[in-house]
């Protein structure tokens, strides 16, 4: 038996919750094509026979100036720790390499990096074979792939790449389990998703969802949550003309949700709350699920 930890790393939207989706043939953590999707880390469970490979999805790592973007700093930096690799994706078609090579300076982890250059499709490949080298360069002892998540390519080299490393000989989870997060986790993360999906930058950037009730019931599951907005003129824009988008997004995230967990969902109820500020209340951070642990 072959077991361990990784951790996925690397700047906002070049395909760490992606990766992860693809490696588990299942949805997981939730994606989008905006930078900042994932604001906590998200552990996904590979399993195979005699193995169990526990991929670790960070944020991204940015420098923003609020107490949320320190708190997700935090978490991608944390799970860096005690892991037996870091798998840290690279943009392949980002020209400047040089904010990859400070974060990646700054990681204060003895694993081992396997580096991986995501998007190749979209480049040249002697671009690619530059960036490669370049990386070579800097980081001699590092094995870099090539891979495009979208294309599923390159998932198998990866895998096989942190097998060798994996240091544990006893599974950490049960078997059947593929996540750590519980359902009302997948159920915030799943209604911001559709808010990301439906909404203009700026709103779910500056929204968080809290469920204040998921139970089962002998029709399905009855679900109460609440979408935490920074401004109060965005709350007409989330509630839309007569209802519209706030419905909008409720129906999505059921159907996702349904998806998900095959089962039933006999109630999904939004609420809309105005809280000024949020993100640099660190008693706000707290109540949301975002403060630290």
């Amino acid at each position: 038996m072959r077991s361990g930890f990784v951790a996925i790393m690397g700047r906002p939207n070049v395909g760490k919750s992606t990766l992860l989706n693809a490696l588990l043939s299942k949805k997981v953590s939730i994606v989008s094509p905006k930078a900042q999707t994932t604001r906590d880390a998200i552990s996904g469970i590979y399993e195979e026979k005699d193995l169990q490979i526990v991929f670790v999805d960070t944020p991204g790592i940015h420098q923003g100036e609020r107490k949320l973007d320190s708190h997700m700093r935090r978490s991608a930096f944390s799970s860096s720790r005690d892991v037996d690799a870091i798998v840290y994706i690279l943009d392949a078609s980002e020209k400047d390499m040089d904010p990859d090579f400070r974060i990646i300076d700054s990681i204060s982890s003895d694993a081992p990096r396997i580096f991986v250059l995501n998007k190749i499709d979209l480049i040249r490949p002697e671009i690619g074979e530059d960036k490669i080298q370049t990386l070579c360069e800097h980081y001699p002892n590092a094995l870099v792939l090539e891979a495009s998540f979208k294309e599923n390519f390159g998932l198998k080299e990866i895998k096989e790449a942190v097998i060798p490393l994996l240091s544990g000989d006893m599974p950490f989870y049960p078997t059947d389990m593929i996540t750590d997060k519980d359902q009302s986790y997948q159920a915030k993360e799943v209604i911001r998703e559709k808010m990301l999906h439906f909404l203009r930058d700026e709103i779910p950037h500056s929204s968080a969802v809290v469920v204040d009730s998921l139970k089962e019931k002998e029709d399905g599951i009855h679900l109460f949550a609440t979408i935490i907005l920074d401004k109060e003129n965005h709350k007409g824009i989330v509630i839309g003309k007569g209802g519209q988008m706030i419905e909008k997004i409720k129906v999505a995230a059921k159907t996702e949700l349904q998806r998900m967990w095959k089962t039933h969902i006999a109630t999904l109820k939004l609420t809309v709350k105005v809280e000024p500020g949020w993100r640099d209340s660190p008693k706000a951070l707290q109540y949301i699920g975002y403060g630290d642990r």
